[in-house]
């Protein structure tokens, strides 16, 4: 055993460490080397959150490293190897040969790309690493264990320094003094060593060969002391040992070579500090951390569950629009946009009384012959395809369609929307429908293909609009002018254009008609009818005079 008066002279050269040291409630600083912008930005606003713990600064190489600690010895020095490059590894070894900050803690962070690199930062002192994209939590975490353990770290050194002061007579000490000699056997160790081991150090060593947890410590000893005879400065690790009552302690060790002054090792000084609390406070922290990314994990998959379910919503909001729109376009082609809206609005629509509207009837003379000689299919398609080109013309001259009964069209102006130019509307579209239909036929002729011959009819009047009843509902209008109408259609004549009088008082100074004189008709005596020969020629631009002028135009928009 060690004669404590005797022991030998400890040099170590950390007289900064009792101006740095600082203890675990004071704000670490932090040096982040890298490319003086994107590493530092993203650390440091990873750190943002934990100012009241740490102060962070930069820089870019070893110069600049070596500069900033001269100014403020760091806690901790994060390199970042990809910025750095293949120059981290001889940084990192020159920071811990340097005297300056030879006893800074430097870890790495990397993405891990390098196995080969990896294993050289180890080598030449890096402690840890941690990943890049760099976790929040997993940083700090890292950072607080690696600062903790070296103010451990400094703790012990220093008071490794004043056993050298005080001729090694610590034995007050809490922490465990171990000397050994130069092949690693113990020669000395004070008080403290027996209350934390349980036992003498005689019984140690002979425990050291049958628990295996003591054979995983001695195996860290033994890369401890290979380390400290090569580079001749201290080492650590931690292990952990299994008391008499069966709880687990864990250990910090630093061990420091005692130089004589030719610089030759005599001694090995080994302080160990218990660290149990640290330790279960780190293991709650990683519990934490993993809690927290299951925690994270399950708000990403409620998060993608509402995304799912934004999206069917979203779906079916469309799918509800899409029906929506089908719906309004069937109301719309059912019905005037206005009896709609009040449908949409209200399920009912009151009828009106209009005083003045024209109708207008259609009908295909010796249709019913031509559903003896004509396919259904063909002559349905056909009688479709004239209907199609009616409702294309009656709306261009703002008229209504009311309804079709087999092969007559009814239509009408001035309804639902008022207007007193509705007579005027109603010939304008006979003409134009009345065109159509013969220009058809002139080819049909041409082809040898059956004729479709028509008879139009008009009458304006007093009538009732709206819609009756909920089942089956339809827009319709009512009233004496609408027999009128039906009348002035079939006492008229084929490819004629047959008006009341009526309309004719509205539409007599723009349009050429002739007189037929009175003709009886049901439930009248007599009505004068006239027949439409087109527009007068000073207000047609067409031979056919069913085509309005510029100036006639300008009449109608005066009404």
């Amino acid at each position: 055993m060690l004669n404590i008066n005797s022991a030998p002279s400890y040099k170590i050269g950390m007289s900064r460490l009792s101006t740095h040291f600082s203890d675990s409630k004071t704000r670490k600083h932090l040096l982040i080397a890298g490319d003086q912008g994107k590493s530092f930005t993203v650390l440091k606003n990873t750190l943002a959150a934990f100012a009241s713990e740490f102060t962070v600064d930069s820089a870019g190489n070893y110069n600049a490293i070596i500069s900033a600690s001269k100014k403020r010895l760091p806690d901790l020095i994060i390199l970042d190897y990809e910025t750095i490059g293949s120059n981290a590894i001889n940084t990192a070894g020159s920071l811990r040969k340097s005297k300056l900050t030879g006893s800074v803690p430097v870890i790495m962070t990397t993405d891990f790309s390098s196995s080969g690199d990896i294993q050289k930062a180890i080598d030449v002192g890096v402690i840890d690493f941690i990943r890049k994209p760099v976790e929040r939590s997993e940083l700090l975490i890292l950072i607080k264990t690696v600062t903790e353990h070296n103010r451990l770290l400094m703790e012990n050194i220093m008071q490794a320094n004043e056993l050298k002061k005080l001729s090694l007579i610590v034995n007050s000490s809490d922490n465990s003094i171990i000397i050994y000699n130069v092949d690693g056997k113990i020669e000395w160790v004070n008080n403290a060593f027996e209350k934390i081991y349980g036992c003498t150090p005689e019984d140690y060593e002979k425990k050291c060969s049958t628990q295996p947890e003591l054979k995983k410590t001695g195996k860290k000893f033994s890369a401890a002391l290979t380390r400290c005879r090569k580079d001749k400065t201290w080492a650590t690790y931690e292990h952990s040992l299994i008391g008499e009552n069966g709880e687990v302690k864990w250990l910090h060790t630093s061990i420091t070579p005692v130089c004589n002054d030719s610089g030759k090792i005599e001694n090995f000084i080994a302080v160990e500090t218990e660290i149990t609390g640290m330790k279960l406070a780190e293991t709650r922290l990683i519990k934490q951390n993993n809690d927290l990314i299951k925690l994270t994990v399950n708000l990403e998959q409620a998060n993608k569950k509402l995304g799912e379910q934004r999206v069917e919503i979203q779906n079916k909001k469309k799918e509800i629009e899409d029906q929506k729109k089908i719906s309004d376009n069937l109301l719309l082609n059912l019905f005037p946009y206005e009896i709609a809206e009040q449908l949409k609005l209200k399920g009912t629509a009151v009828p009106k009384h209009y005083r003045m509207a024209s109708v207008m009837f259609t009908d295909f003379v010796g249709f019913s012959k031509l559903t003896e000689i004509t396919p259904v299919h063909e002559l349905i398609r056909e009688l479709n395809m004239y209907f199609e080109k009616f409702d294309e013309i009656i709306k261009a001259h703002f008229l209504e369609k009311i309804k079709t009964m087999g092969d007559s069209y009814m239509c009408a102006g001035g309804i639902p929307l008022r207007n007193r130019s509705n007579p005027i509307d109603t010939v304008l579209a006979a003409l134009e429908i009345l065109e159509f239909v013969n220009r058809l036929n002139r080819q049909k002729k041409k082809e040898g293909r059956d004729i479709w011959e028509i008879r139009i009819g008009i009458h304006t009047g007093e009538v009732i609009a709206g819609v009756i009843g909920r089942q089956k509902m339809g827009y319709d209008i009512w009233g004496r002018t609408v027999n009128t109408a039906s009348q002035m259609e079939s006492k008229g004549k084929t490819e004629k254009i047959n008006i009341s009088e009526t309309t004719y008082m509205h539409i007599k100074d723009y349009f050429d008609c002739t007189h037929r004189g009175k003709i009886s008709v049901k439930h009248h005596d007599q009505v004068d009818m006239y027949f439409v020969n087109g527009l007068k020629p000073e207000y047609s631009t067409d031979k056919n005079r069913c085509q309005p002028n510029g100036e006639f135009k300008k009449i109608l928009a005066g009404y």
